[in-house]
Order: structure tokens, then sequence, then C-alpha cells
């Protein structure tokens, strides 16, 4: 067996590989939803978002640290593996965010541009590694 970009592959593939690809793909799916609901949260009442997920405003700087730290972490182990499709969803939400903050300063007029190009740049390397994957 060896590990590639679409999970593990090999001769012993059979029905325990079947039920973990279904398990992980349910816990995917989990993740999805609760980041969902964090985000809609947050949009919609920042500070009880804020609370409920134990977080303060104050110590933000420290949990952006941690993850962009942990996206980098992600971006060091696709490109290791040599993950394209997993390089594409990190690079996705990389434009996503980039995209999203350069709005969110430009709208309160302040510098944004870092964040554009971020974003943009983000958003070029993930249609490439789109097209890295056919």
């Amino acid at each position: 067996m060896r590990w590639t970009a679409d999970g593990l592959s090999g001769e012993q593939s059979g029905r325990g590989d079947k039920m973990l690809s279904g398990l992980i793909s349910l816990f995917g799916w989990i993740a999805t939803a609760a980041l969902v609901a964090v985000s809609l949260l947050l949009a919609f009442n920042r500070q009880t978002g804020l609370r409920l997920l134990q977080h303060r405003a104050d110590m933000l700087p420290q949990a952006m640290l941690v993850r962009y730290a942990g996206l980098a972490v992600l971006a060091l182990v696709a490109s290791w593996i040599n993950a394209p499709r997993v390089l594409f969803g990190m690079l996705l939400a990389m434009a996503v965010i980039g995209l999203g903050d350069a709005f969110i300063y430009r709208r309160a007029g302040h510098p944004f541009w870092l964040h554009l190009a971020v974003g943009v740049a983000a958003a070029f390397a993930a249609l490439l590694s789109l097209l890295a994957m056919n």
C-alpha cells in the first residue's frame, strides 16, 4: 500500500479501507457543518460568538498566529505528499481569507493591498493546482 493524493491505494484495499474512507468523509462533513455554523454565528452576533467559542478579542492576534501556523503545516504536508487536491483546498481557503480581509479593511478605509495581493495570488495558485489534477 502507498499514500496518494486520493488517499491509501494498493493491492490490499478492501472493505476496511472503504469503511475508513466513509468515516473520514463523515468527519469532513461534520467539520464543514461546524465551521459554517461558527462562521454564521460570528457574522450575525460577534460578541455572543466570541463568548460561546471562548475567544477574547484581545487574544485574537495570538489565535491568528496559531491559525496561520496551522495553514503552514497543511501547506507543508500537502506539498510533501504531492497532493494537488489538498493544496487546491488550502489555497482556495487562503484566497477566501485574503480577499475577505481585503474587503473588510477596504470598507473600513484601512490599507488593504497586501490582503488583496495575497488573495489574488492564492486564487491563482489554486487554479494552477486545479489544473495539475487533470
